[in-house]
């Protein structure tokens, strides 16, 4: 029998998955706790895994400027032992239950998660809310945290796209905090002590900042109570919002750095909507179309079936509460060259209309690409709670496929034409270090 095309095979798989699965909010129900601390439950019984995740505004857009890297160093700590149990003993439970327990930290979030099998959903609840009010932030610990931050972060500078990517996110956001890396700085990170975690730690792990989302097979009103007890401690209060610089692109700009590479490597930076802006749905649409596998205009244009200037080509966006970044990257041989055809194609998509089957390909490629990565229930914990900490509401994903399938070449020429007009470009060039030099893209 014939091999199906991949993109048929992915319309298909999630057609199937559409229809099989439940609402991703019409199950949810939102609940208040009395210190303001939100809770989001999707009992169901289509396995026994229960995952938990707890989002907290608590991500490195709140990093103190002279510390960066502390709310991530807060975040990851919490896992480093509680005023009750030591690491090892922590380490050791988690083991003999069979737990999943872990962190991240974006720019807008902190999360905690576990996950377990229903006969440990209450040992689950009890650990999540444990290193969530009691971390012990031991000084000997901190020090091999930190050691670790400092290689992560020495290790990341070693890929030949964080440096450009890095100097992107700077032109692009300039002295707002979605400038800096989540995970600080060498500098920053030496500088941190138990002292600023327990006050960073006191001051947004609080009631209001707080979203717990419980998704699997667990009874729903044991989940309460048992949260209502285990958190009784847990302050009620809410920080006010940060003030934050507004994110505006005045210009196009274009740097180059020079570093012990073997070719050149591009990044391409653009302002783009922020989560819940009106255009973010279409936009996410020009995202696959752009720069989502070897079917997308980058690859074809820049692979070996197009002008065979690139060897690796992408396109993701970083999306934000505030603004977004999308991102083009390429290594290649011919910077200047791929500059070139990328601008040409970005001009193209702002004033002809995508072809029917180009677009109905990539709105089914973004739909199967949504639901497939949400099959399991720690996906679908997250995607509630960041939903709802987001301002968008907890059930903003059932309203979302029915989105892209509205998104029109109508609203594809616009958003390519309102927002991808002033690139932030980045080249690291083989060579020693030398000085930035500016480059303005022709037009602008």
């Amino acid at each position: 029998m014939p091999r199906k095309p991949a993109s048929i095979l992915i319309v298909m798989v999630a057609a199937a998955l559409l229809t099989a699965l439940p609402a991703q909010g019409g199950d949810v129900g939102r609940h208040r706790l009395s210190n303001g601390v939100t809770v989001l439950t999707m009992p169901g019984e289509w396995n026994r895994i229960v995952a938990i995740s707890v989002m907290i505004d608590a991500g490195s857009k709140h990093d103190p400027a002279k510390l960066p890297g502390l709310a991530n160093l807060t975040n990851s700590m919490l896992l480093q032992g509680t005023t009750t149990r030591t690491a090892p003993e922590l380490a050791e439970l988690m083991d003999s239950a069979g737990l999943s327990m872990g962190v991240e930290t974006t720019r807008d979030y902190a999360t905690v998660y576990v996950t377990a099998i229903d006969s440990e959903f209450e040992l689950a609840l009890e650990v999540i809310a444990d290193v969530l009010r009691r971390p012990a932030f031991d000084e000997s610990r901190l020090l091999e945290a930190q050691r670790i931050a400092q290689e992560s972060i020495a290790e990341r500078l070693e890929d030949p796209f964080t440096t450009p990517l890095t100097r992107v996110a700077e032109l692009i956001y300039d002295d707002h905090p979605y400038a800096h890396d989540p995970w600080g700085t060498v500098k920053g990170i030496e500088r941190i002590t138990a002292a600023h975690l327990v006050k960073f730690h006191s001051g947004r792990y609080v009631g209001g900042n707080t979203v717990i989302s419980i998704v699997g097979n667990f009874p729903e009103k044991l989940a309460l109570r048992r949260l209502t007890e285990l958190l009784s401690d847990y302050p009620d209060m809410q920080t006010p919002p940060a003030d934050l610089p507004s994110v505006s692109m005045d210009g196009a700009e274009t740097a180059t750095v020079f570093k012990d590479v073997d070719e050149s490597y591009i990044v391409m930076g653009f302002v783009a909507p922020a989560a819940g802006d009106p255009d973010f749905i279409a936009f996410g649409v020009l995202d696959v179309l752009i720069g989502l596998g070897s079917g997308s205009r980058l690859a074809e244009m820049l692979g070996e079936n197009g002008a065979g200037l690139a060897d690796v080509t992408g396109a993701f966006c970083r999306c934000g509460q505030d603004a977004s970044m999308f991102v083009l990257y390429a290594s290649t041989e011919d910077p200047d060259g791929v500059i070139d055809v990328v601008e040409s194609e970005i001009d193209r998509l702002s004033a002809e209309p995508v072809p029917d089957e180009e677009l109905r390909t990539a709105r089914n490629r973004l739909i199967g690409r949504h639901v497939i990565n949400g099959q399991t229930n720690l996906v679908r914990a997250a995607r509630l709670a960041s939903y709802e900490l987001a301002g968008l509401g907890f059930d903003f994903g059932d309203s979302l496929l029915a989105a892209v399938n509205r998104v029109d070449k109508d609203d594809i020429l616009r958003v390519a034409s309102e927002w991808l007009t002033k690139p932030a470009t980045v080249v690291v060039q083989p060579g020693e270090t030398a000085p930035p030099r500016g480059r303005k893209r022709a037009g602008i």
